[in-house]
């Protein structure tokens, strides 16, 4: 196992990087730039003061040159200044990735939690009512726009019932609460956007194991177990489950791009100052050190996901061996 962390590891670094060659690439290559910007506010800007804007930001270099500088900050973990406030990247980052990382967190849970339960009641349940009523539901989850689905939860939750804040992460008077008071709040504040972020999860990871639990009771180490008479519950839960849950590890880790791209979407109808907005926003600006360093994060969380889906094989599954 040790070996194989260490190869995987590894393996990780040059992919990274060439992650942030095509997006170092994509982003000086698009349209617009931090000069340009700066020039649209104030049309007295001349000629020679974007140039020394330019200069100053280093963007007169040659793309490579440019890149290779980057990289030699990235190796002494500093992604730069940003071009906006001058504030370092990694402080500007290091403020918002919390929230981000904790939204992602609970919505992960959720997705778990409610699709795996899904997915099981349904294949025990196969052809019933309940089912088909089920695969319905997720169908109609997996197929709503989570912009629109926001934006309806917002208007009936937060205007019209009034029973959720519908924007940031805390009231007005926060600093006043007690500490359980603070935790309930922001819980409120949060409620909407997991449940918005998570939502769409919930169809994918629950259609997998319902697959996947109807495949594994019809094998006929099940049939064997259930006629020695063992407790049903016990087939589902002690033999099949475990069986069943190795495809849905996959998807799980396989999603966590998913949602960090979601942030962008949810974290900008919410108001929540977290990497998605702070992503966007830096986007608008043409802020390319605080894209990049965006990307960056973004990237590395999304490969050791996926490692994380990979070493979860052999817990849910002791056949598994990793040489």
């Amino acid at each position: 196992m040790t070996r194989y962390l260490l190869r995987r590891l590894i393996g990780i670094i040059p992919l990274l990087f060439g992650i942030t060659i095509i997006t170092f690439a994509i982003i000086h290559l698009a349209p617009g730039k931090p000069t340009g910007i700066e020039a649209q506010f104030n049309p007295k800007v001349s000629l020679e003061a974007r140039e020394r804007i330019a200069h100053l930001y280093g963007l007169d270099k040659p793309l490579y040159t440019q890149y290779i500088d980057w990289v030699k900050r990235l190796l002494r973990f500093d992604f730069g200044t940003s071009f906006v406030d001058s504030r370092p990247v990694m402080e500007k980052i290091a403020e918002r990735i919390p929230i981000t990382l904790g939204i992602n967190l609970a919505s992960m849970i959720l997705i778990l939690l409610i699709g795996v339960s899904i997915g099981v009641s349904s294949a025990v349940r196969e052809g019933s009512f309940y089912d088909r009523s089920m695969t319905v539901f997720v169908f109609a989850g997996f197929a709503m726009p989570t912009f629109w689905l926001a934006l309806i939860l917002m208007d009936i939750v937060g205007v019209r019932w009034g029973i959720l804040p519908v924007s940031g992460i805390k009231s007005l008077e926060f600093a006043r609460f007690g500490f359980f008071e603070q935790v309930i709040d922001v819980a409120r504040h949060l409620a909407l956007p997991v449940f918005v972020s998570a939502f769409g999860g919930l169809a994918g990871i629950s259609r997998y194991m319902r697959s996947n639990m109807v495949h594994v009771l019809r094998q006929d180490y099940i049939r064997t177990a259930r006629a020695k008479g063992l407790k049903e519950r016990d087939v589902i839960y002690k033999h099949a489950l475990k069986n069943a849950l190795l495809p849905v590890v996959t998807i799980l880790g396989l999603s966590v791009p998913g949602l960090i791209g979601g942030s962008v979407i949810f974290e900008s109808i919410f108001s929540i100052p977290g990497m998605g907005r702070l992503f966007y926003n830096s986007v608008m600006a043409r802020d390319y050190p605080v894209i990049m360093g965006v990307l960056v994060i973004g990237a590395t969380l999304t490969l050791l996901g996926n490692l994380l889906a990979d070493i979860s094989y052999a817990a849910v599954d002791p056949r598994i061996k990793l040489e």
